[in-house]
């Protein structure tokens, strides 16, 4: 009789705790703590990434991994390209000619091409471009043009095949063309078994894959390509067109599709194909899809019941649990509050000042409400009632400079000690809308409105007195926001605006001596009065005053992408200002002023140890 270490090539252990590596999965262990059996499993999943930047109506070119993802066009007239990097979408290069229902190839940024697809319902494209992480380039075009083709390989060895050279997806001009580029040009290479449009590409060039499309209705076979013929493998379960798909011809993935859609996720062996335990979270179609080496992918944008989405969406096969960053809703403020102070950390904030927007937004209020991550309870109240400040510190050592009182602008500073304010040394500038934050002894304030005021000035405080740092490098208006800083006195991070016609398109960072212009936003003028919490090298901005509101964008010290959306959209918020992106968003105009809270929590991994119970 076979024991478990011959049959696993691993003992039953016994452990005081749990192991916690991936590759103990398939481990079994008695846990002398609990008393109970337990093991490491790998399972499926998919989890909600950040969303596109744009809504996709259909098929655009796209390539690349989970990671490192390019996707262009979508549209008849898009000459739009993003980048995802495993954590949102940037805008990158410009295609040469707008299109959908395009294929593609590559390893992702920077390497990829895409080609076919159509500019109208009855023009088909047989334009090819090379992307080099920068500008996409127009090389030699397709043999046939035709659109909803598919794709596999990389940059310089891509493969072809498929597609549609009609108005629509019928069975005349489905076509089982396959083509190879050879970093120069295109040449014809042998038939698919089964003509086809809208179908699952995966591979490379010498060892491709094509599922599931459009053929004479929605089909489910399967095709293996080797370099110089396709053969025909076990059909996936439930075929059909634009499903989403990636990998290798030894283990891919394809889920989703229409029609009708489904959300139902299948992966293949090399031989067979099994059913998922996970289900996509939006049923869609012919969107943007990448996963170079099966099973990790992404699916992102497309066609979906009842209109077109931008959403992102990761799936995973590990002994892993991975849980997406996101916004969640915590309790609400205890009054609606918009343009307020705030500070402190996840679980120990503060919320100051501000106006409640009765009976008229003029209506400032004084009071402080501190957070301890799960609940409000009421503090001290302000020397000075004032709203559009800037606020930073701890709950147990917070500071709130500057705003504008019911008559004028104020230049007020007050220490907070975590139940009552003292007054402080006045700032010399009186100025609002301007921006703060590090923490109570040395503090760094920056633009405010207005421009005849500020003149671009910075202002720093050492728990003590302000002194004059240095200024901003253009017009304060640019950058004058509502509380739009994070970081520290000497590595603090600005961006946003608050005059009308002034957006800026930068984020702008302060060394404690100087400003120096950092990466440009992932998807254009954002407008201002947004929150923006963590440091100067990995910073959250979120909420905005143009739409959509509840816009969120990642800044990693050179450049943004995109990242998870507030639930509630809205502008003039308040938010904690700890050295970490994991924080809190309070209040803000909806447009009517709200008291709604969220805190927001990164990405987090943790190993899926299962009990062993008896059944």
């Amino acid at each position: 009789m076979s024991t478990y270490r011959e049959i696993h090539g691993k003992a039953v252990k016994s452990l005081s705790s749990d192991p916690s590596a991936e590759t103990d999965a398939g481990q079994i262990w008695y846990n002398t703590s609990s008393q109970t059996f337990k093991t490491i499993l790998k399972t499926d999943a998919w989890s909600t990434g950040a969303p596109r930047i744009n809504t996709l109506a259909a098929g655009p070119g796209f390539f690349g991994s989970q990671t490192s993802a390019v996707s262009a066009g979508g549209t008849s007239s898009s000459t739009t390209s993003e980048e995802y990097n495993g954590a949102g979408w940037a805008v990158g290069g410009t295609i040469n000619t707008g299109r959908f229902y395009i294929g593609g190839a590559g390893a992702g940024i920077p390497s990829g091409r895409i080609f076919g697809g159509r500019s109208a319902p009855t023009t088909q494209k047989n334009e090819n471009e090379g992307y080099n992480g920068t500008a996409w380039s127009e090389e030699g075009n397709l043999t046939t043009a035709r659109g909803m083709l598919s794709g596999a390989g990389t940059k310089d060895a891509a493969l072809a095949f498929g597609g549609n050279t009609g108005p629509g997806p019928s069975g005349g001009s489905n076509q089982n063309l396959s083509e190879e580029w050879n970093g120069t040009s295109w040449t014809e290479g042998p038939n698919l078994n089964t003509p086809r449009a809208g179908a699952v590409g995966a591979g490379t060039q010498t060892a491709g894959l094509c599922v599931a499309g459009q053929s004479t209705g929605n089909t489910n076979a399967t095709e293996e390509y080797n370099g110089a013929t396709w053969t025909s493998v076990n059909d996936i379960p439930a075929g059909r067109e634009g499903m989403f798909g990636w990998g290798t011809q030894d283990s891919a993935v394809a889920a989703s599709g229409s029609s009708p859609y489904i959300t139902t996720t299948f992966n293949y062996d090399g031989t067979n194909w099994t059913t998922s335990t996970a289900t996509i979270g939006t049923a869609k179609s012919y969107g943007a899809s990448a996963g170079s080496t099966g099973p990790a992918g992404l699916s992102s944008g497309g066609e979906a019941a009842p209109g077109n989405t931008n959403t992102t969406e990761e799936f995973n096969s590990s002994a892993n649990v991975i849980t997406a960053a996101a916004w969640s809703s915590a309790a609400n403020l205890p009054s609606v509050r918009y343009t307020s102070y705030g500070g402190g950390t996840k679980a120990a904030g503060w919320v100051a000042g501000g106006a409640d927007g009765t009976p008229s937004s003029s209506n400032i209020v004084n009071t402080t409400f501190n957070f301890d991550g799960t609940a409000y309870s009421s503090s001290g109240t302000m020397n000075t009632t004032r709203r559009s400040g800037g606020g930073a510190g701890t709950q147990t050592a917070g500071l709130a400079a500057k705003g504008t009182t019911s008559t004028a602008n104020t230049g007020a500073t007050e220490e907070y000690g975590g139940s009552s304010w003292t007054s402080a040394t006045t700032a010399p500038v009186a100025c609002h809308n301007v921006g703060a934050t590090g923490i109570q002894s040395a503090a760094l304030a920056a633009g405010g409105e207005p421009a005849s005021a500020t003149n671009g000035q910075v202002e720093e405080y050492d728990g003590t007195n302000w002194t004059a740092g240095g200024a901003l490098p253009t017009t304060p208006n640019a950058y004058a926001g509502s509380q739009n800083m994070c970081g520290t006195q000497t590595a603090g991070l600005l961006s946003g605006s608050s005059a009308p016609g002034t957006t800026t398109t930068n984020f702008f960072e302060y060394d404690g001596s100087s400003w120096t212009a950092g990466g440009a936003f992932s998807n254009g003028p954002l407008g201002g009065y947004n929150g923006l919490m963590g440091i100067q090298t990995d910073a959250l901005m979120f909420g905005r005053n143009t739409s959509p509101a509840n816009t969120g964008m990642y800044y990693n010290g050179t450049s943004s992408s995109s990242a998870p959306a507030l639930g509630t959209a809205r502008q003039q918020v308040a938010f904690s200002n700890s050295p970490s992106k994991e924080g809190v968003c309070y209040g803000g105009i909806i447009p009517g002023v709200s008291n709604a809270t969220e805190e927001f929590t990164s990405e987090t991994t943790a190993i899926n140890v299962k009990t062993l119970t008896q059944s």
